[in-house]
């Protein structure tokens, strides 16, 4: 039994470079979870010199605890490699932005949490910025408040939207009661996608309504006359004749 050691986890013995191996292990793993934890209390030092406010701006935990574990030391190409249970200290750093977000698919104002990158002293967060690219704290701060407020404004603006459309359907629900009366997507080459509401009767004939949420009124934006449509330009020049 010269040169190894009982594993107590495993019941086996390991050899006296195993046992170098684990005990070397454990060393790295106390270093690293020193290193996290010191690299947290530097990024909470930084936001909050920076003017960031804990629970606000951000979140953060740092945990740290002693755990076994089962792991694989040594190396394959050497047939040095071997598993065992080691128990040593491990640290979790989690620290997120705190912000909003507007689900425009469903219409939801959430709450968010964003993931960022430290190097030095400049932070960089690609969901708040337009550019993925480090930027000093103080910075990233303004851009998270713009990036909210934003975010209230686009859920706000939703709000309007949808109590206009819901305003102007019932209205002309209730004036023309055979005419089916909804909302629907419309795109243009300048304006893109916008909403709009539309009348439309048995006939075919239909009136398009856009809708103005400043001003939380509809105009005329499209007409179509169905039996207009069907006259032949001989009726068209008739009629216009007598205009």
């Amino acid at each position: 039994m010269e040169g190894k050691q009982l594993d107590l986890f495993e019941g086996v013995l390991l050899t006296a470079d195993q046992q170098e191996k684990v005990n070397t292990y454990i060393e790295n793993c106390k270093k690293n979870s020193e290193f996290i934890q010191k690299q947290h209390l530097n990024i909470v030092g930084l936001l909050l010199m920076n003017g960031f406010c804990k629970d606000v701006h951000f979140e953060e935990s740092c945990k740290t605890t002693i755990e076994t574990r089962t792991v694989r030391l040594g190396y394959t190409y050497n047939k040095t490699d071997f598993e065992t249970e080691v128990t040593a200290e491990y640290s979790q750093s989690d620290i997120r932005l705190l912000g909003k977000s507007f689900d425009s698919y469903k219409g939801e104002l959430k709450s968010s949490k964003f993931y960022f990158d430290v190097e030095r002293d400049k932070i960089r967060c690609g969901s708040i910025t337009e550019q993925y690219r480090y930027v000093k704290p103080r910075t990233l701060l303004e851009k998270l408040k713009q990036h909210n407020e934003n975010a209230v404004y686009r859920f706000e603006e939703h709000q309007k939207q949808t109590n206009l459309e819901k305003s102007v359907i019932e209205k002309y629900t209730k004036l023309y009661p055979n005419a089916t009366v909804i909302a629907k997507d419309d795109w243009s080459k300048y304006s893109g996608s916008y909403r709009v509401v539309e009348v439309k009767f048995e006939s075919g004939s239909y009136i398009q309504f856009k809708l103005d949420i400043y001003n939380l009124k509809e105009y005329e934006y499209k007409k179509y006359d169905a039996e207009f449509e069907k006259l032949t330009t001989e009726e068209l020049l008739d009629r216009f004749s007598k205009q």
